[in-house]
Order: structure tokens, then sequence, then C-alpha cells
């Protein structure tokens, strides 16, 4: 998506950059697939495809769970047995991915270099993952030095899109610093758009193009490292 030209102008004065993480920064879709499998199978409930999987992500554990264990019940015919096996699901799945969030999981192309990059500015995480997962993710990668500050889906008593989440990240660096975030999903130009952000969309992540451009961001890219043709 081509911003104007006055916009072009602005965006050579952003000091903060913020990210999402899944879809973003890291491609986690394996070990999601894989931890919430092997729960299923523990049950001996039918196993979801990765490809489901990443229409499931994006709005916390809780959520993601529920949308994964409805595809494998097909729930509209097993309501019943969504409520029995829902809570143990939810906590054995958070036992499992913790110790397997990094076997298959990677970094797009262009990630270490473009944080580096930036490491001049303020560059912060906001995502919907649990920051105690996130943050184990981020040191195995060797990115927790990039970010001044980390806001998971359990730091808050919101997460992304809800106003509070940007609302806290403006009363920590002051409302007159020009922010700009970029994620996947219209979860994140949507949190962008509300706090009056720069909103980027990353078009390699788990939402398809269509959704995207229908969110409306600002821009649109096709691999991180184009951050560099709209950040100075």
């Amino acid at each position: 998506m081509n911003a104007g030209k006055k916009i072009r102008q602005n965006v050579k004065e952003i000091d903060i950059i913020s990210y999402d993480f899944d879809g973003t920064l890291v491609d986690s879709i394996p070990d999601i697939t894989t931890a919430i499998n092997i729960t299923f199978q523990e049950n001996k409930l039918p196993a979801v495809k990765a490809e489901q999987m990443e229409t499931f992500v994006g709005d916390g554990i809780p959520l993601m769970v529920e949308r994964a264990l409805r595809a494998s019940l097909d729930e509209d015919k097993s309501p019943l047995l969504f409520d029995r096996y829902y809570n143990p699901i939810l906590k054995r799945y958070k036992i499992l991915y913790s110790e397997h969030c990094t076997e298959k999981t990677g970094l797009y192309p262009g990630v270490k270099d473009i944080l580096e990059h930036y490491s001049h500015k303020t560059q912060i995480l906001i995502t919907n993952k649990a920051e105690t997962i996130t943050r184990k993710m981020l040191t195995y990668f060797e990115l927790d030095k990039y970010f001044d500050l980390i806001i998971g889906g359990d730091t808050l008593p919101e997460r992304k899109p809800h106003p509070s989440v940007m609302e806290y990240v403006r009363s920590k660096y002051g409302p007159e610093r020009l922010l700009c975030h970029v994620g996947d999903s219209p979860v994140d130009v949507k949190a962008a758009k509300q706090a009056e952000a720069l909103s980027v969309a990353v078009l390699y992540g788990y939402s398809s193009p269509v959704i995207l451009k229908n969110a409306k961001p600002d821009f649109l890219i096709h691999q991180i490292d184009e951050l560099k043709n709209i950040i100075a």
C-alpha cells in the first residue's frame, strides 16, 4: 500500500517501533501445532493441521485452544464434549508448548538484521502470547537484547487490540513520541489505529492478503527489511 507524501515525511520521525511476535518475527506454527496435537492425541481426539492453526492464532492462547478444540471435535455435533475437554486441554497445552516452543520455530528472514538496524530507536514487543513463553523464545533466539519493553498477552489486564495496551505504551514513553506498530493481522492494524500510530502489516504471516488489505494498514510489506523503505 502506497501512502501519501505527507505520511512518508512523518514516517522518518518515528522513534518507537513496536512489533507483533508470531507471524511477524517468528514462524511458530510448527511447534504450536505439535503441542496441540500431542494434547489431542493424549485425549484420543483428532489432530488438526498446521494450516488450520494459522487461522486460530493471534488472539491469545485460550481462544486459540478453543478454536482448535472445536475444529477437532466438530463442536456443532459434540457441544457437551467441548465443555468436558476444554480446561484440561488448555492446561496441558500450556505445559507442552513451553517444552516444545523452540524445536521447529524459526525467525523469518531479515528479522535480526532489521532489529539491529533500528537498535538506535526504542523497540518494543507487543504479543498476545504468554509473556513467560515469549521471553523464553526471545532468549533462545538472542532477540531479548533488542527490546526495551515486552508486553505479553497476560502482562496487562487486557491484550491487543484493547486500547489500554497501547495506552500503557503511550503512558510509559510519552504521548508526543511517534509510534509505528508492525504485525501480521487485523488485530495489529486495529491496535495501531486506535493509538493513532502508523500501521505496517506484513504479508508473509498468518493472515490472508485480502483480510489484511481490508484492515487498511498504512503500509503492506512482503518482507521485514522493507521497513527500511518506510522508517528512516
